[in-house]
């Protein structure tokens, strides 16, 4: 993967891109890292997926149908899978993860 991949998503899924992109702030930062026995360690974060119960809300607010709901949860699913993959990727190949 590029160090810098870009994506270019078809106009009528902007909706769900820019949600992805705003629901952004919401993403929990999971502790990961290390601590020896004699004192000293590194401890640092890593972005978590989206909580589905944020989805929700953001759908509710949107006046999203049920089957919109469905439809964005999936992709912001998915999104967050290849975002995550694509983190662990990028800070393995640096060694801090």
């Amino acid at each position: 993967m590029a160090d810098n991949p870009r994506v270019n998503p078809r106009p009528d899924f902007l909706w769900i891109w820019d949600g992805w992109h705003r629901l952004g702030a919401d993403r929990p930062q999971c502790p990961f890292g290390f601590i020896h026995p004699m004192g000293g360690g590194v401890i640092s974060t890593r972005p978590g997926a989206t909580p589905w119960m944020i989805v929700r809300h953001w759908t509710a607010c949107h006046g999203f149908s049920e089957a919109e709901y469905r439809l964005f949860d999936h992709c912001i699913t998915a999104m967050d899978r290849v975002a995550l993959t694509y983190w662990d990727q990028k800070h393995k190949s640096v060694g801090t993860s």
